[in-house]
């Protein structure tokens, strides 16, 4: 038998991690089982990774690429304001087809609130989304595309976590949240103009 090389082992074991708490969520995630779908046993697994915290850790960065996979390409001559249009509405009905990836999302969420492992591979995600959505707002406010009062930082934590919640709804209860309403009227509130009195965007 050829065994695979450790990076490709380890992604096998990553990818079959994903999709057994895809399907059983993280309270149903046994190693032995994880091994078995890979072929290996138990004692190779801990050699890739010494505890189940670390395999978990993995999955978070291979939630972080399936995220970058499911961001499909804009047009040409598409503005930071089409991209953020796409980022809040387009993305997340792109991602309703691959709703796995958004269950096992929220499984890890739960389970980084009482796991330092796999809350710093999280925190890491996060960083990198805010940061993305804050420098598409950012080019935003500069072309002068949405109100000239945002703060690009703010707005990508309330983006964000729109996007969390909202697909946290649309697991729950799909038949009965008005997403494509909710996302434009955030849409709306971004593209208003700016209280009287309000201050410009902080530098």
């Amino acid at each position: 038998m050829v065994l695979a090389p450790p990076a490709d082992r380890r992604g096998e074991l990553v990818r079959a991690a994903f999709d057994l708490i895809a399907d059983k969520g993280l309270e149903g995630l046994r190693t032995r089982d994880i091994a078995a779908a890979v072929g290996i046993n138990i004692s190779t697994l801990h050699y890739h990774f010494a505890t189940k915290e670390a395999l978990l850790a993995g999955v978070v960065e291979h939630v972080m690429q399936l995220f970058k996979s499911l961001h499909a390409p804009l047009p040409p001559g598409a503005t930071p304001l089409d991209e953020l249009r796409h980022l809040i509405a387009g993305q997340a009905r792109d991602r309703r087809a691959e709703s796995r990836v958004d269950v096992v999302m929220h499984e890890l969420m739960l389970r980084s609130r009482r796991d330092p492992q796999v809350r710093t591979a999280f925190e890491s995600l996060m960083r990198i989304w805010r940061a993305v959505v804050e420098a598409i707002v950012a080019r935003c406010v500069r072309d002068h595309l949405v109100r000239d009062d945002l703060d690009p930082r703010t707005v990508s934590a309330v983006v964000t976590s729109f996007l969390i919640g909202a697909n946290m709804q649309l697991g729950i209860t799909p038949a009965t949240f008005a997403f494509d309403a909710a996302a434009q009227g955030l849409v709306t509130w971004l593209l208003a103009p700016a209280p009287c009195g309000a201050k410009p965007p902080r530098s």
